[in-house]
């Protein structure tokens, strides 16, 4: 979580920005400030990621404290709040991060906080790119996809509901249903960069574009916050207007799966492929740009599952035909063939069991 602190001389306005970022989330407040000359006091001490500083104040003045301010916390991104737009120029030139107009507008300051994290993450990449490069010349080379922190990676699954858990088994929640459909969609596309109109035109085509990237902006921070929150800062890639998801830091039930797959499901595989296969591609959610892929993959294990019936021994037979009776229940001989397998293994209860399954499926079809 970042730390801020607030400097303003009129006590609601801190109120009211100590709130905001509140519900925004993200933010913890660490201090606030009347006259700047406090704060200055108490910043190095503090080290505070963001300072919220207003720029008409008696004494010393927000603009003429930026200076002061960045040379006690170097660190700190300045981000002025103000009531008159008369000061924007002189406040970009201190390097500010973000200038907001009184009253505050959540989106404004929303905008502001997902400008803060590119730059983080974009500083955390030269470092890591700094990393990389000292450890290559110093002949001790990174495993090709590996994380430049040695992280274990976050758990993604994706066959039937899709799901996220950190590495302490911790299932983690998403802020908003459209923040989790952008990490979806980021991530359906692995390490291909997607352009940002591709996104606002799948996640929000019926919105006017300067909504649109309002929104993709706002569900931004809220997903690099959920990351973070967890102790990974820089999942959330970004460059020459597209976005991708780093990646190295998630792994998920789908490649495990599809690693099962190119292997044809030889051998003990299969079982592994069954029990992997808990449902459809994101059948929960079932996204439209994902439906393609959905039906792709389904054809996929079905071939392996059937190709794998010739070969298979009774046991691997018996889950096998339960699976496919499970993705495609209106296929009759595969009722029969489980029956047959049943009755081998004498299990007349099962054979039972699978004959009333099968007419229900005729009834059902009518």
């Amino acid at each position: 979580m970042w730390r801020a602190i607030l400097i303003d001389d009129e006590e609601i306005a801190l109120d009211v920005m100590d709130i905001m970022l509140n519900r925004v989330g993200g933010v913890k407040v660490v201090g606030r400030f009347q006259l700047a000359g406090e704060a200055l006091a108490q910043c190095g001490a503090l080290q505070p990621d963001l300072i919220f500083l207003d720029i008409e104040m008696p004494g010393v003045s927000g603009l003429d404290a930026a200076g002061e301010l960045a040379a006690s916390c170097p660190d700190a991104e300045i981000v002025f709040v103000t009531a008159h737009d008369q000061y924007a120029i002189d406040a970009y030139d201190t390097e500010a991060i973000g200038y907001l107009l009184k009253p505050v507008a959540e989106d404004k300051l929303v905008k502001v906080l997902s400008r803060y994290a590119n730059r983080q993450a974009k500083k955390k990449n030269r470092r890591d790119d700094s990393v990389v490069r000292s450890r290559s010349a110093a002949g001790s080379e990174a495993e090709p996809g590996s994380r430049a922190e040695d992280k274990p990676a976050l758990s993604l699954k994706v066959l039937g509901s899709m799901e996220l858990y950190a590495p302490d088994g911790r299932l983690l929640t998403w802020r908003t249903k459209k923040t989790k459909e952008l990490f979806a969609f980021l991530w359906h596309h692995r390490r291909q960069p997607v352009y940002k109109y591709a996104i606002l035109e799948h996640l929000w085509p019926d919105d006017p574009a300067e909504r649109g990237q309002k929104l993709l902006h706002t569900s931004l921070y809220y997903l690099r916050s959920l990351f973070k929150s967890v102790g990974y800062e820089a999942v959330v890639k970004y460059g020459d207007d597209r976005y991708w998801i780093d990646a190295s830091s998630v792994r998920s039930d789908l490649e495990d799966l599809l690693g099962r797959l190119k292997q044809g499901g030889a051998g003990a595989g299969i079982k592994d492929i069954l029990q992997l296969y808990a449902g459809d591609y994101l059948e929960m959610e079932y996204y439209d740009w994902a439906s393609a892929y959905r039906i792709e993959l389904r054809s996929t294990l079905l071939s392996t599952m059937t190709a794998a019936l010739d070969r298979a021994a009774d046991e691997s037979r018996m889950l096998l035909l339960w699976k496919l009776i499970e993705v495609e229940p209106s296929q009759g001989h595969y009722y029969d063939l489980l029956a047959e397998v049943l009755s081998r293994a004498g299990d007349q209860s099962g054979v039972r069991r699978v004959h009333a399954m099968k007419e229900q499926m005729r009834l059902d079809e009518g």
